[in-house]
This record gives C-alpha cells, structure tokens and sequence, in this order.
C-alpha cells in the first residue's frame, strides 16, 4: 500500500507548490519578453512567448496529473485547477497577441506599449502573490489585489484607444489593431481573475 501512503508526504504537497511557482513565473516571463518586443521587435523575443505558451500548458497538464493522484491537496482542489487555468488562459492571451503583432507587420503603438507594460507589472504582483502564498498570507493578499487592480487600467486605456482607432479610416490597420488590443485587454481580465482567485484562496487557508 506504498501508492496510497505516498498520497498524503509532503513531497506530494510541495508538488503543487513547485508547480505553481514554475506556472507563475513562466508568465512573468512571457510578459516580460511580449513588453521587450514591443519596445524595441525581435524575432527572438515573440520565440520565446510561443515557448513558455508551450511550457505551460505542459505545467497545466502536470498539475492536473498531479490534482487525479493525489488525495489531500495544499487548499481546494479546484482552486488549484482554477488557477492553473487561468494563468495558462493569460500566457495563451499575450501569446496570441505576440503572434499577431509579428504576423500582422504591425508597428507597436504607444498604446500598445502602455498596454503591455501594466500587464508586465501584473505579472510580477502575480509571481509575487503565488511566492507569498505559503508564508505571508497578507503580503499574498496585497499582491492578488494589485493584480486585479492592473486590469481596471488596462480596461480604461483599451476603450480609449479604441475610440481612437475608430475615429481613423484605415480600416485594414483598424482590424488588426482591434485584434491585438483584444488579446491585450483579455489577458488583463485573466489578470484580475487570478488575483481574484489567489485572494480567495488566502481567505480559506487563513
């Protein structure tokens, strides 16, 4: 009955932890390579956001492995696959972006710059709210929450730059702005979703 004892050793609980941390910094740094890109473009850079997309939906699959064998979890069980989910959710968002800024031929505009760099900083109030989780529940809450926060400037630039957008009559750029822009402000909803979600967390296990 080795399999079933197995179930319950730390090294089955630091798993989760190990995963988690590995999940949350593969998206810091797909923020920080998608912010390089658009400041100043390198194929390179736009490379790497396709490889931690892949990294971590291989980081998603082994948490759910890892959430069917085993019987006691950290915190609920579906709070870890919910997270898991979500953060994999916002690397395919600044993914997608990546791609079709690089596809698309488009200049990064400054609103785009803007966009992405308070979705960087997003990432790092994330790494850091996942780093904090075990050790320092408030200092975990205030990250989750400056987290969400990003997603509130996020939203208020995307609708302006829009109706700028909309305000022009180059309707081939307009569409392939919009595009990137949407990915842009739906990475930022994920953002809000996993502070939201972290904060929770801290709510139960406290």
């Amino acid at each position: 009955m080795m399999w079933l004892s197995d179930m319950f050793t730390a090294r089955k609980q630091r798993l989760f932890a190990s995963l988690q941390s590995q999940h949350s910094e593969a998206l810091l740094e797909a923020a920080q390579a998608l912010e390089r890109y658009v400041e100043q473009p390198d194929p390179a850079a736009i490379a790497r956001v396709a490889q931690l997309a892949q990294q971590s939906n291989e980081i998603l699959k082994q948490t759910i492995a890892a959430l069917t064998d085993t019987f006691v979890t950290p915190f609920d069980r579906q709070d870890i696959y919910n997270l898991a989910l979500a953060i994999d959710d916002m690397i395919a968002y600044l993914d997608n972006a990546a791609c079709e800024i690089s596809l698309f031929g488009v200049v990064p505009t400054p609103a785009m710059v803007e966009m992405v760099k308070l979705i960087s900083r997003a990432t790092d109030a994330i790494h850091a709210a996942i780093s904090a989780l075990e050790h320092d529940q408030t200092l975990c809450a205030q990250h989750a929450a400056e987290a969400s926060r990003a997603e509130d400037d996020v939203e208020a630039l995307y609708r302006r730059t829009l109706a700028e957008l909309f305000e022009t009559t180059d309707f081939q750029q307009i569409f392939k702005l919009r595009e990137i822009y949407r990915h842009l402000s739906n990475s930022a909803d994920r953002a809000d979703a996993i502070g939201k979600l972290v904060g929770k967390i801290v709510v139960k296990v406290a």
